[in-house]
């Protein structure tokens, strides 16, 4: 491990039985490519409430022909009805399944929908991309979520299993909370140990103080690190304690404190580890404000191989 890395035990690290919330309301939106059967797989592996609500949701573009877009709603109704009796017939506790299908635009109408359902989640694809229209606009996903402040799930990985390498991302930050009790709720019962990653940028430090010496320098960030350290165990403790689980239930394995900047940081320990879920926030820009900062949860949206849950202000203080 080199100098510029810490990484220190946290709560006691072994699985726990989980007393967060169930997952009430899931919006599923497919685009009904052949990657829609790893999000809707995903989703029978969440742990829904008894007689949960699982929506499936097609939006058909208004930008299509007439004809062409007569033809694809027909085609929606058909195949969204043949995946809800599919899946009704295997998941389990009664969950009860509704599809629907839209014309418009998708991430203004998945929005729209999540907001009528009283989604608690939205689960979607990953999808292939514009690189210029996400740069500048977002991806579906990021845009939904400005619209929407509603929690979205985005799947890449096939759904072999549930979670079993999670990460959180935390910056320390009002979201950061609204990240850990979120990751509790899809996490499955015999939950995995949480590893968690934080990133200090010191470039400013380092322009205020760039009179100190190398040991100095190293006595600065180690300062910052047990700041950080402090504030991430506050962070849990009080997410934990709303989720009504003990520290030691908790299943928290180790916290790294890293300096640099937030992506690179994040996106090298999600490598390392192998993480199949990455849970981090955002503080949800939009309009002009997303085109001239962007976001870092988008970039790691991009830039990850493993699933993404984006978590924005405020999204889990309701449960």
């Amino acid at each position: 491990m080199s100098r510029s890395e810490k990484v220190v035990p946290f709560f006691k690290a072994h699985p726990a039985s989980s007393r967060s919330s169930p997952l009430q309301s899931v919006l599923v939106a497919l685009d009904l490519t052949p990657d829609s059967d790893r999000v809707i797989g995903r989703v029978a592996l969440l742990p829904l409430a008894h007689a949960a609500q699982v929506t499936l949701l097609h939006v058909v573009p208004s930008g299509l022909m007439p004809r062409e877009r007569m033809y694809a709603e027909r085609e929606a109704v058909k195949l969204l009805s043949r995946e809800a009796e599919h899946w009704r017939e295997r998941l389990r506790g009664n969950v009860k399944i509704a599809s629907i299908v839209k014309i418009g635009t998708a991430a203004k109408d998945i929005a729209k929908q999540a907001l009528q359902s009283k989604s608690d989640l939205i689960v979607m694809g990953r999808g292939r991309g514009r690189p210029l229209r996400d740069a500048i606009l977002g991806s579906t996903a990021e845009r939904v979520i400005r619209q929407a402040r509603v929690p979205v799930l985005a799947v890449r990985l096939a759904p072999r299993a549930e979670y079993r390498r999670p990460t959180l991302a935390l910056d320390l930050d009002p979201v950061a909370e609204d990240i850990v009790r979120l990751a509790l709720r899809v996490l499955p019962a015999r939950r995995p140990p949480l590893d968690v990653i934080h990133a200090f940028d010191d470039l400013y430090e380092s322009r205020i103080y760039k009179h100190l010496n190398e040991r100095e320098t190293e006595e600065r960030k180690e300062l910052l690190r047990a700041k950080a350290l402090h504030d991430i165990s506050g962070v849990f403790g009080a997410a934990l304690a709303k989720a009504e689980t003990r520290p030691e239930e908790g299943g928290v394995g180790r916290v790294g404190v890293r300096p640099g900047p937030p992506r690179s940081v994040v996106e090298e320990h999600v490598k390392t580890i192998e993480a199949d879920l990455l849970v981090v926030g955002t503080r949800g820009y939009s309009g002009a404000a997303y085109m001239l900062f962007g976001t870092v949860s988008g970039d790691l949206l991009r830039a990850t191989k493993c699933d993404v849950l984006i978590v924005p202000p405020s999204a889990a203080r309701s449960t």
